[in-house]
């Protein structure tokens, strides 16, 4: 692999979310939360969105296909962790929202996915972590404009 490659700001962002991803769901398994890190990710988008939020909005919002997410609900709801309301008048159309087992979930998971970015995050100062989130977060926009004015 060449240097140039492992300085790119794609691939450090790809392998640096896969190592957290890898790690964290480590910590679920350890630790017994029944969902996957893929749920997980679900779930956060989830709560994250405002309003009525559909199974084509996180579709959209997390880059799935809408098959994908159909099985990632159907899980979750099965686990009691979602629940899908049909929208009145389209008979195609649901909304999701979390269910208080979620909430529940979620403050479990919260101290855990804090305790491991803390271990991840070791060395790190405030000012240059606060670097890293505003840069991070640029590079979002401008893609999230590029994907806009397509």
């Amino acid at each position: 692999m060449s240097n140039e490659m492992n300085t790119s700001i794609g691939y450090i962002i790809g392998s640096t979310r896969r190592v957290i991803l890898k790690e964290l769901g480590s910590v679920f398994l350890e630790n017994n939360i029944p969902i996957t890190i893929e749920q997980y990710i679900f779930l956060v988008a989830l709560r994250n969105q405002k309003g009525e939020v559909t199974q084509q909005d996180m579709a959209n919002h997390i880059c799935k296909d809408k098959s994908a997410i159909l099985r990632t609900i159907d899980v979750l709801e099965k686990q009691g962790l979602v629940q899908r309301t049909q929208v009145s008048g389209d008979r195609r159309k649901n909304t999701l929202s979390f269910t208080a087992k979620c909430e529940e979930l979620f403050g479990s998971i919260a101290k855990l996915e804090t305790k491991t970015m803390e271990t991840l995050t070791a060395g790190i100062n405030r000012e240059e972590y606060d670097t890293a989130i505003r840069v991070l977060q640029h590079i979002q926009q401008n893609a999230n404009n590029l994907t806009i004015n397509k």
